[in-house]
């Protein structure tokens, strides 16, 4: 029976820690892709009356085909879904799936509700206890915490389902007011309930509190038929997207599968920009640095108002050694795409390793550009203490270190360049008084 409760609070913590899993995944950045992303979800938005300049798209490191809202207007894709895709009717589908939730108000509920069943299942556990407590020893205690468990995971499970065919819905009519038909939905959902027959136990809750995909099917498709006389999708609309996406697809398989795999996928025959791309960061994962250069050169010619084969290029160069080298086609690069935070961070990179002055007081003058945005993105810190420090100033380079750290959740670290910020800088100076108000900050917390 021991075991039997262990279970139950391991549902427990499942059902309360599930929502917040953004803080621990393994998130992906990749300007292209997310900019894709973007580019499908700005119409759903749109038409859903959602702020578009508000969303935050982020890429999660997983094979699964899925895809989940958080809070703040975030939108979290699984890499997995993208690979796994035929085209961008499916991805977009799942987008308005998504806005759906968030339009909604889903979210909002989600986080409030599980609030209500945390408190209905903090209060079924004392009751476990102080039945064990009164002589009923395991069994009474289990029996207790596993009534107040079934009760709020049919109640959540309930919610769910709700909340989902109601997104369901929703997603119809998105698609239908940006031009598309339902045929990636009905794609998606024909791959869903492929992977509900073999999803490992660990997501047992989050398919029993969806409704069951071959429901959702069979609904998509009396709607795709109804609709087939009163709707004519955008077909150019649709060709772009595809296209779009074979670029993008092409792109995560290069840097995520094996060159063998890659180039399997993406033969020589094949000329296309995607299989051309795809072969490029495919032998440059390989090792075959030579060859991948050789091919993005290429790639150059062609389309030399791309941004990102400028990226590739720098990225190759710096990653091998050659700093130097990677500058121009970063600088590039970041003229063609000048609002770009992360092409003008490989830019920086690139700089900073160059070593030379020039490279960089560049660096340092970019950095300065993101300081609202360090907090963000804490190599934006790490990256102004390796400028500070290879120009002598240790100070602001531990004052750096400290913030880098902070934002990393490092506290003793934190604390200890703190420290050496507040010894070594003059008092008036903001970073040493900001150096204080770190420590000051940790000491209250400690």
């Amino acid at each position: 029976m021991m075991n039997r409760a262990v279970l139950i609070l391991g549902i427990f913590f499942w059902l309360f820690t599930g929502a917040a899993r953004a803080e621990s995944l393994s998130l992906v950045r990749d300007e292209e892709i997310e900019r894709a992303i973007a580019v499908y979800l700005a119409p759903l938005f749109e038409k859903a009356g959602l702020d578009q300049r508000a969303m935050a798209v982020h890429l999660v490191k997983d094979d699964t085909i899925n895809a989940f809202a958080a809070k703040g207007l975030h939108v979290f894709i699984h890499t997995g879904l993208i690979l796994k895709a035929d085209d961008a009717q499916e991805i977009i589908a799942v987008l308005a799936h998504e806005t759906g939730h968030i339009a909604g108000g889903h979210i909002v509920r989600m986080y409030e509700n599980m609030k209500i069943a945390q408190r209905n299942m903090l209060l079924s556990m004392i009751l476990g206890t102080m039945a064990a407590a009164a002589g009923g020893g395991a069994d009474a205690a289990a029996g207790a915490m596993l009534g107040g468990t079934n009760m709020v995971q049919s109640a959540f499970s309930a919610y769910r389902r709700t909340e989902e065919n109601a997104a369901d819905q929703v997603a119809v009519s998105l698609l239908q007011k940006t031009g598309h038909d339902l045929s990636g939905m009905e794609a998606v959902m024909r791959k869903l309930k492929a992977q509900e027959s073999y999803q490992v136990t660990d997501d047992f809750l989050l398919w029993h509190s969806h409704p069951a995909s071959k429901e959702r099917l069979e609904i998509i498709l009396n709607r795709q038929e109804q609709n087939k006389t009163l709707f004519a999708p955008d077909q150019k609309r649709m060709a772009r997207e595809n296209a779009l996406f074979d670029r993008i697809k092409a792109k995560l398989s290069g840097f995520l599968y094996p060159a063998k795999k890659v180039l399997e996928n993406y033969p020589e025959a094949d000329n296309s920009l995607p299989a051309r791309y795809a072969r490029a960061i495919a032998l440059y994962r390989d090792g075959r640095f030579k060859d991948a250069l050789v091919r993005i050169n290429a790639l150059i010619v062609d389309y030399p108002d791309d941004p990102y084969f400028y990226e590739l290029k720098g990225q190759i160069l710096f990653e091998t050694g050659r700093a130097a080298e990677a500058v121009e086609p970063y600088q590039k690069a970041v003229s063609l795409l000048p609002d770009s935070v992360l092409l003008r961070l490989g830019l920086i990179q690139a700089q900073i390793e160059k070593d030379d002055d020039d490279a960089l007081m560049q660096a340092e003058k970019s950095l300065s550009l993101f300081t609202n945005m360090s907090h963000e993105i804490p190599l934006i810190w790490r990256l102004q203490a390796v400028v500070y420090g290879r120009t002598g100033r240790q100070g602001l380079a531990s004052y750096a270190l400290a913030e880098y750290n902070l934002a990393l959740g490092n506290k003793k670290q934190a604390e200890s360049f703190a420290k050496r910020a507040v010894e070594t800088l003059p008092d008036a100076m903001p970073a040493a008084l900001r150096a204080q108000d770190i420590l000051q900050s940790l000491r209250n917390k400690s």
